[in-house]
């Protein structure tokens, strides 16, 4: 009898979701963080900074060991993860590659199909000029291109990626036939900035960290910055979309996931130490080092704001004809 009613109440919780979790003592054993790439990149440094800084702070009493899963554009790692249904003892640190994989058509998931953990930090996304380029601004290239659209050519890392929505999102916003744009793909963002050099590209879309050592050597200007508020510093002068009268904002973030249906404990527990931890002097300093900013989110604003940015993302990926994934459902 207690068998069979031992039995019912198993299966009653699967039938509910996730299992009960004892918060008190989560996390009870060692969790393993996957990092959606190779050691040395922005990902892994992501996740072995967040675990310095939760072993320093003393956030978290278990080990956190970190696992590199590089390869096929974050989507074996994601694969990896979604496998662990369940199971709160596994995070992935990704970046928006969790939702413009599926809309491309190169996985099936999405960030629909993971638990969303938090927003951590994000760079900004920068247009770059020579520093002797004739184009003194960005709203001069806004107007070049808008005139007509194939006159100027753009370089950037990767497509899909927040480089390529980097150049159609102002374009769009401009009045700008996104499919009449030229785009030029490079191998990485070190080999983009060779290529703006050499003047084989007159503009390029990239992180903020892969062009601030050409423009302090003065061989390189930005002329465009897409954060939502002006950054201050040695880049106060460097105009937002906003702030030329474009509506576009992009955060260039990395973030953190679980498998799907971990318990609700879990995500309870994260969003507890997480919060602390961003607030740690160690954390601050762990942005500063990095050249990062703060975009800090919790579970629940995360996993709306990814809703949102997914959309948004379509949307411009129909209008290229890109959005292969979308089109097979």
């Amino acid at each position: 009898m207690k068998l069979a009613s031992a039995l019912a109440c198993m299966c009653g919780g699967l039938a509910l979701g996730a299992p009960a979790l004892d918060a008190a003592d989560f996390p009870a054993k060692p969790v393993e963080m996957v990092a959606s790439g190779s050691p040395g990149g922005g990902i892994d440094l992501l996740a072995r900074s967040l675990e310095v800084v939760l072993r320093e702070e003393k956030l978290i009493t278990q080990p956190i060991a970190i696992k590199n899963m590089g390869g096929a554009g974050g989507n074996l790692a994601k694969t990896y993860v979604h496998q662990k249904k369940g199971d709160p003892y596994f995070l992935y640190v990704e970046s928006n590659r969790i939702y413009t994989n599926r809309i491309v058509g190169t996985t099936s998931l999405t960030h629909a199909d993971f638990t969303p953990i938090a927003r951590l930090m994000t760079e900004y996304l920068v247009w770059v000029v020579r520093a002797d380029s004739p184009f003194q601004s960005a709203k001069e290239i806004l107007d070049r291109v808008k005139a007509d659209p194939g006159s100027v050519t753009f370089g950037v890392g990767t497509v899909p990626s927040n480089d390529q929505l980097n150049i159609m999102r102002p374009l769009l916003a401009v009045g700008v036939d996104p499919k009449r744009v030229k785009i030029v793909t490079f191998r990485s963002g070190g080999d983009l900035m060779i290529q703006l050099l050499g003047g084989h590209v007159p503009v390029i879309s990239t992180g903020l960290s892969e062009a601030l050592e050409q423009v302090k050597g003065g061989k390189a200007r930005i002329v465009s910055i897409s954060a939502p508020n002006p950054v201050g510093g040695e880049l106060a002068r460097v105009p937002t979309w906003r702030s030329i009268g474009v509506d576009v904002a992009i955060l260039h973030w990395r973030g953190l996931f679980a498998p799907p249906g971990i318990p609700a404990e879990a995500v309870k527990y994260w969003d507890q130490t997480l919060g602390r931890l961003v607030k740690s002097a160690a954390w601050k300093s762990m942005l500063e080092k990095h050249q990062w900013f703060d975009a800090y989110a919790d579970s629940a604003t995360f996993r709306r704001e990814l809703d949102q940015e997914m959309k948004v993302a379509s949307d411009i990926f129909m209008q290229l004809g890109m959005a292969k994934g979308l089109e097979k459902k």
